[in-house]
């Protein structure tokens, strides 16, 4: 059976840079990523302005069913097709990614970990801890260059993004099975990480 290494922190807390340098570090041949960010739930049948009503930092809006079963897959050895999401039109996308399945799965967002369901999948439970004025201007940097988004939209998803992670992404520490500094740079979060998994883990 693969094991599953899931990344969890705030928003613009350095999860995905620390994914990357992961993969970068191990190679795509011994580990995959999975990011529960694709699996938001269609919203094409909504208006836009009813879109953008939508909090997206809550578990409701993400199908954490089709995630838990494509984990469960991915460990069994079996390959899935991962949803593509559209973050400019909050719709899926008709394509599917396929993710095959390596030695290690590789798990990663601000609610990988916001569900007693979720934490039993994974094997390791990483949180990446960030002051939120770091995060914040990481994140008005993203959502401008990214996804296309203007200050003002950017400033109220954030404000009710840092409100929802207390509620819910702010779980993932207490059952963390190490924690990293994500302001610190990816080589360093890299090292942290690796000085608290197993020596044979990867």
């Amino acid at each position: 059976m693969n094991r599953v290494l899931a990344i969890a922190g705030g928003s613009g807390s350095g999860k995905s840079t620390l994914a990357a340098r992961l993969v970068a570090s191990i190679g795509p041949e011994r580990i995959t990523v999975l990011p529960v960010d694709a699996y938001y739930h269609d919203l094409s049948h909504l208006k836009l302005d009813a879109r953008e009503a939508v909090n997206f930092d809550h578990p409701d809006a993400l199908d954490l069913a089709l995630f838990a079963d494509h984990v469960a897959s991915l460990r069994s050895g079996e390959a899935v097709a991962c949803p593509c999401y559209d973050f400019t039109t909050h719709c899926r996308l008709a394509e599917t990614i396929t993710i095959e399945p390596r030695p290690t799965l590789l798990v990663e967002g601000i609610l990988v970990a916001a569900t007693a369901e979720l934490r039993v999948l994974y094997d390791h439970l990483v949180y990446v801890e960030t002051g939120a004025s770091v995060r914040w201007g990481r994140r008005l940097h993203r959502d401008q260059v990214e996804r296309g988004r203007d200050a003002d939209s950017i400033e109220r998803f954030w404000t009710r993004a840092e409100q929802t992670f207390t509620e819910w992404g702010a779980r993932a520490l207490a059952s963390a099975d190490s924690v990293v500094d994500g302001s610190s740079s990816p080589e360093q979060m890299m090292a942290q990480l690796v000085a608290q998994l197993d020596p044979d883990w990867f």
